[in-house]
């Protein structure tokens, strides 16, 4: 059958040669012609019929509609593709592929056309370094060339033979990872270290105090923010100059802006806007009689977000404001210190205020204040939720046998009337052992790893811990001590396992290398427009080769 297979192929190569369009469809593109197989072509740029050039050998198109296959790319919808960079993965992988196929070959490994056929008559194959078992290939249980050709024609759009040399550039890859991986080596007690550490795991709850909660409910006094300005000038000139160029330099024309919401319900009936429209007409003849809109927003205003701030919403491009449209418009129409509204809109009826205007560049004089203010509300805001974060952990401490669910409770879920969740509810991470410096649920928090890992039944509370924006208290739930029992029970396999995975790392770094050298030297060229995406925009894809698989 093998023999079969090699004279038909042969066969079939000589025909197709004969035929004048299938050889110039060959000598351009495919990847059985005897250009593309030495690797040596008169031009030096990539045409448009092709895929990409790597240090000399040609990948076709074929080259790469094999590899979008291979990962079963035809069922995976255009925008997900898109989402996973799944076009420029697979030319990063071909790529890869033909990088170590270049290096095996300097290295003197060979693959003949005879050990190809043995493994495809096999009925398996290698596809982008994955070795697979090809039953397409079979015919009741064995090889059979007719099938294997009609995969190969109508399914690869190749010839045999052009298959049979995209396996030999497989196989030969494949030598040159094993030839890497051959010289790995992992110690035991390395990897009883990784055990030991993956295998030590923690259960906590914890408590979030975010900083953020509390700036918009502090209420700064102007005399108060002129005292911070003047005995910290030299830093709010430190941080004028890191903002000056985003925030401060050749600025749009910009409005202070102050707004009063009076809020409305999703489908308010009539009533409801009656009674709402009564209100803020009434907050509006405040306002007009002379009290601060301030004020006013700080005693009457719904907006949670602003009322403590008196409205405040800070200084805003001019037809790029956080108001609603309606109001947008009213306002930018207005003068400073014009009161608009009440204006109706879909939250409710809104009144708002462009305190002052600006634009081009802000020196320091008149950005001061506003710096002052934004530094010492962060400051106070995190005196107040380091504050609430220390009561929180002295109630926990009274209180040692209570878990922290059951000090700082969620709503009961499912039941009718409950209310959302206000202020702090406790958390739980679930089970996770310690795997850089990331905590389940939380995020990235170095500090806090290294406290949550330190706990023990005997002294099971952390914090207050400043992490990602909060302060972060923490109770050890459950903790799964490492079993060395078990370690020695599966030793053998975790040995070959850790070497395994340290293979493929030491693989993939050195290719990536190896890619980056053969890019920066310009031996690959990519033809983009052939990884642009069914429905996506005209212009060709911006690819860069050598990344790092993305799936």
């Amino acid at each position: 059958m093998l023999e079969q297979m090699r004279q038909q192929s042969r066969s079939l190569l000589i025909y197709v040669l004969f035929g004048v369009i299938i050889a110039v469809f060959i000598i351009n593109f495919g990847p059985q012609s005897p250009s593309s197989c030495s690797g040596k072509r008169g031009r030096t740029q990539v045409s448009n019929l092709e895929g990409a050039r790597v240090k000399g050998h040609l990948l076709s198109r074929q080259d790469y509609l094999y590899g979008m296959m291979m990962v079963g790319a035809q069922n995976i919808p255009p925008q997900r593709a898109k989402m996973m960079r799944l076009h420029e993965t697979i030319m990063d992988m071909l790529i890869d592929r033909e990088i170590m196929a270049s290096e095996a070959e300097r290295a003197g490994f060979r693959v003949s056309d005879e050990e190809v056929e043995d493994f495809l008559g096999e009925s398996k194959l290698i596809g982008l370094g994955r070795e697979q078992k090809a039953t397409i290939f079979d015919d009741g249980g064995k090889f059979s060339y007719e099938h294997f050709r009609k995969f190969v024609q109508y399914q690869m759009g190749m010839t045999p033979r052009g298959f049979i040399e995209e396996q030999r550039r497989e196989m030969l890859a494949n030598r040159m990872r094993d030839s890497l991986r051959a010289g790995v080596a992992v110690s035991p007690a390395e990897v009883k270290e990784e055990w030991m550490r993956q295998a030590d795991q923690v259960n906590v709850e914890y408590l979030r105090f975010p900083v953020h909660t509390h700036e918009s409910e502090l209420e700064l006094r102007p005399e108060e923010i002129a005292k911070y300005a003047a005995a910290n000038t030299e830093a709010l000139q430190k941080l004028y100059d890191e903002r000056k160029v985003a925030l401060y330099e050749k600025q749009p024309k910009q409005r202070h802006l102050r707004q009063i919401l009076v809020k409305l319900d999703v489908e308010p009936t009539a009533a409801d806007l009656a009674t709402a429209q009564k209100k803020a007409d009434g907050l509006a003849a405040r306002i007009r009689k002379g009290e601060a809109f301030a004020k006013v927003a700080k005693s009457a205003s719904e907006d949670e977000r602003t009322r403590g701030r008196g409205g405040d919403l800070g200084w805003q491009r001019v037809g790029g404001t956080m108001l609603d449209p309606a109001v947008e418009a009213k306002v930018a129409a207005a003068k400073d210190g014009e009161l608009v509204g009440p204006v109706k809109t879909a939250s409710g009826f809104v009144l708002a205020i462009a305190e002052a205007t600006r634009e081009g560049t802000i020196d320091f004089a008149a950005a001061k204040l506003e710096l002052a203010e934004s530094k010492l509300r962060e400051e106070k805001s995190r005196t107040h939720a380091k504050a609430e974060a220390d009561t929180a952990l002295a109630k926990i401490k009274a209180a040692p046998s209570k878990s922290l669910k059951d000090l700082y409770p969620a709503p009961e879920e499912g039941k009718e009337g409950a209310a959302p969740a206000k202020g702090t509810v406790a958390e739980e991470t679930g089970l996770f052992s310690r795997h850089g410096s990331t905590v389940a649920g939380i995020g990235k928090a170095p500090t806090l790893v290294k406290a949550i890992f330190a706990l023990t039944q005997d002294a099971p509370l952390a914090g207050p811990v400043e992490e990602m924006g909060s302060f972060i208290v923490v109770k050890l739930k459950e903790r799964k001590e490492p079993d060395l029992a078990e370690f020695e029970k599966n030793k053998v396999g975790l040995i070959e396992d850790a070497a395994k995975r340290k293979g493929s790392m030491v693989v993939m770094e050195w290719a990536l290398e190896r890619c980056r050298e053969a890019r920066d030297a310009k031996q690959i060229e990519v033809n983009n427009d052939l990884l642009r995406y069914e429905g996506g925009p005209e212009g060709a894809i911006q690819y860069e080769p050598c990344t790092p698989p993305q799936f």
